[in-house]
């Protein structure tokens, strides 16, 4: 019975609170917009202007968008990220005028 109990409080308290927690670790910044859930933050980064956010808490930020190839900054780290990318791992959704919008995978933090 006890071994019940511990596993319906585990499901019931200990996984919203887990989940609250990892979603935390994202925020909008400047220029951005965040959306979380439990496998991944996108991020939309306006462009023209200086866009930051804070993702699984580091800071990511838009570099610079060339023909099809968008540069970003995560934890200090710079990548450029083929618009065409594969969507595993950090990849680039879309890229219009207006907007650039990167996918950052919950397992970046390490």
């Amino acid at each position: 019975m006890s071994d019940d109990l511990g596993r319906v409080l585990a499901r019931t308290i200990l996984l919203p609170l887990l989940s609250i927690t990892l979603l935390a670790g994202c925020s909008d910044g400047k220029g951005t917009d965040v959306d979380c859930d439990l496998q991944q933050c996108a991020v939309t980064f306006q462009r023209g202007v200086s866009a930051s956010a804070s993702v699984f808490g580091m800071e990511v930020e838009l570099v610079e968008v060339k023909d099809s190839m968008v540069t970003v900054t995560i934890g200090g780290n710079e990548i450029t990220l083929p618009v065409s990318g594969d969507g595993q791992g950090v990849h680039v959704r879309e890229l219009t005028e207006e907007q650039v919008v990167v996918v950052f995978p919950h397992n970046i933090a390490g």
